[in-house]
């Protein structure tokens, strides 16, 4: 069985900092990371972007106020997609990158994604570093203030880094934006590619972003797609990070199934070294198989995409990503992002010259999820009563299945996963794991 606690930071989770607006997320937290960003620059640019959460102006005027303070530049996109700004700060060679966005959470939190200057998510040694500086409250202040940069053009790059993915023409796809940041670029990106566009949930309201659309909610591309007769449709969270298709038939199409599509793509092509992906302890045991039954081996790493990042550059490997739709794609950019997956993989079913449905074929094995609301998710996840018990419940799966116990890394919460060929039992497992903790724990 795969356990895990989360994070052992106090402040960065699996997606950097993320938490309630006012809570556990203030101005002054934000302040005392742009401090410790500028600082570190030594006179360097900070890239910094949000999406549109009503708190997202706030964190990012106290970010980047810290970072002016210390002395380093600021390059402010405004609203943008998390993807955007981490293609930007290593197209500008820029220090670091700050994207203010709590993701696919809902409008109530917000969070910080930092990147380094290669565009990747920070590593462990550099978010303690940040974690030290928030903990002293210390704000650097430099004897030079920094400078604001302009900004004009700079989404462009990134925009024609999605297009060089190939014209769409004859595609009719539906986009669901999520009421987020890729509400401002999106439709604009695949029409400039050539494919008729149908966009869902384009309002800038940021109370609005994620509330019953996005990501999280796929069935409603999956029935959109087919009330419109279109080819495909793709369905971002709110910072564009990840995406979730759906087929011309309506069949929702997971980061799982995305991976295995254009992982037969790229291997056809000879683009896929070592004819290996990346995935996670979360990816599913069907889509492994029907890999495997294609040549193609899976890598597992832990939960977040900076660990499937980390994999990928350190063994060459230029494909991976998570079930949730972060789909990262190196030949393009070293972090994920849904609408270039999106732009890629409408790509692969044009030149296949066949429907989604029929390339995504891959059987997926029934999965179970399921969360346990809790602010003890680091004492209980770690209960040896409860991963004894966890370790039984397993064993009834034997090799046919997988059961996974986690800390959430971004929210109070335990996440159960049971997975099985047979659902009754995947099912059983998850539920049983989840009546034990519900009983022998308060919560």
């Amino acid at each position: 069985m795969s356990t895990s606690n989360g994070t052992k930071n106090k402040y960065f989770g699996t997606d950097g900092i993320r938490g309630v607006y006012g809570e556990t997320l203030t101005d002054s937290i934000a302040l005392l990371v742009g401090g410790s960003l500028g600082a570190s620059s030594e006179g360097g640019t900070v890239v910094v972007g949000r999406d549109n959460r009503t708190s997202g102006e706030s964190l990012a005027r106290a970010l980047a106020e810290g970072v002016l303070a210390a002395g380093g530049n600021v390059l402010d996109l405004g609203v943008v997609t998390t993807p955007c700004v981490a293609c930007l700060t290593a197209a500008k060679g820029a220090f670091a990158g700050a994207m203010i966005s709590a993701s696919h959470n809902p409008p109530s939190y917000n969070g910080i994604k930092i990147f380094g200057a290669d565009g990747r998510k920070l590593s462990a040694d550099r978010e303690e570093e940040i974690e030290a500086r928030i903990s002293e409250a210390a704000l650097a202040c430099a004897e030079t203030r920094g400078r604001m940069l302009p900004a004009e053009g700079a989404v462009a790059l990134y925009a024609d880094k999605v297009k060089s993915a190939g014209r769409l023409d004859g595609l009719k796809i539906v986009l669901d934006c999520a009421n987020g940041a890729a509400a401002a670029y999106a439709p604009a990106i695949f029409a400039d590619m050539g494919a008729e566009v149908a966009a869902l949930n384009t309002s800038r309201d940021g109370n609005l972003i994620n509330d019953g659309c996005g990501a999280l909610f796929p069935e409603v591309i999956a029935a959109e797609v087919v009330r419109r007769g279109a080819d495909m449709g793709f369905s971002f969270d709110g910072d564009a990070d990840r995406v979730i298709a759906a087929d011309e038939k309506g069949n929702i199409v997971d980061g799982d199934k995305i991976i295995y599509v254009l992982a037969r793509m790229l291997k056809a092509r000879g683009e896929l070294p070592f004819s290996t992906v990346v995935g996670t302890l979360h990816t599913n045991m069907g889509a492994e198989a029907a890999l495997a039954s294609h040549g193609i081996k899976l890598v597992r790493t832990d939960i977040g995409d900076h660990n499937v990042v980390a994999k990928m550059c350190a063994e060459g490997f230029k494909l991976g990503g998570e079930q949730s739709g972060h789909i990262i794609i190196g030949k393009y950019l070293d972090t994920g992002d849904g609408v270039l997956a999106g732009a890629v993989l409408a790509k692969t079913v044009l030149d296949a010259g066949k429907p989604l449905s029929e390339l995504a074929d891959c059987e997926i094995y029934p999965q179970v999820n399921v969360n346990v609301r809790t602010a003890k998710k680091d004492e209980i996840v770690r209960d040896p009563a409860l991963l004894r018990y966890a370790e039984a419940v397993k064993g009834m799966l034997s090799d046919s299945g997988r059961l996974m116990l986690r800390g959430s890394g971004t929210e109070n919460k335990l996440r159960i996963m049971a997975e099985s060929k047979d659902p009754f039992l995947a099912a059983y497992a998850a539920r049983s794991l989840e009546m034990f903790i519900r009983t022998n724990f308060t919560l």
